[in-house]
């Protein structure tokens, strides 16, 4: 009889305090975004292949767009050719643009000389590829370590 009556007074404090919604928080509180409501804030994307919907603010679509019109810098290699005057890194710059168009070339400018550089390399095997395709008319040329744009294959 005493187990009992501790039983019954269990479950009727129980019943009690028992709520009516078994949400934690009201339809007032509710946070879920609507995509109808912030249709003007957010771009809304489709794709056929799975029925996936992409709720995503624009600006994020013009940062990847900033970061692909912005390469990082990467540590790679190029050949240095040339270091002086601005003058002469512009001439060397010119006649090695006639004999070679397969590689990029970069006037950098270290105080107090210019550097006529070229190519953007990851490795050093491809660097020292091109300077012995070079060495003939640019017997002086050596490799040098430093920030390159990401080549493109």
């Amino acid at each position: 009889m005493k187990h009992s009556l501790i039983l019954l007074s269990f479950f009727l404090f129980q019943f009690a305090n028992a709520q009516n919604d078994w949400r934690v928080y009201s339809n007032e509180d509710d946070t879920t975004i609507s995509s109808f409501e912030y249709q003007d804030a957010y771009t809304l994307k489709t794709y056929s292949e799975g029925n996936l919907l992409v709720i995503s603010d624009p600006k994020i679509d013009s940062l990847i767009l900033s970061l692909d019109n912005n390469p990082q810098a990467l540590k790679g290699y190029r050949v240095e050719i040339f270091f002086g005057k601005r003058k002469d890194a512009e001439q060397i710059r010119g006649g090695f643009l006639k004999n070679y168009s397969d590689w990029p070339i970069y006037i950098v400018w270290q105080q107090p000389n210019f550097k006529v550089q070229v190519g953007n390399f990851m490795t050093k095997l491809q660097a020292e590829n091109t300077q012995q395709a070079i060495k003939s008319k640019y017997p002086n040329s050596y490799i040098t370590i430093t920030e390159i744009i990401q080549p493109e294959y």
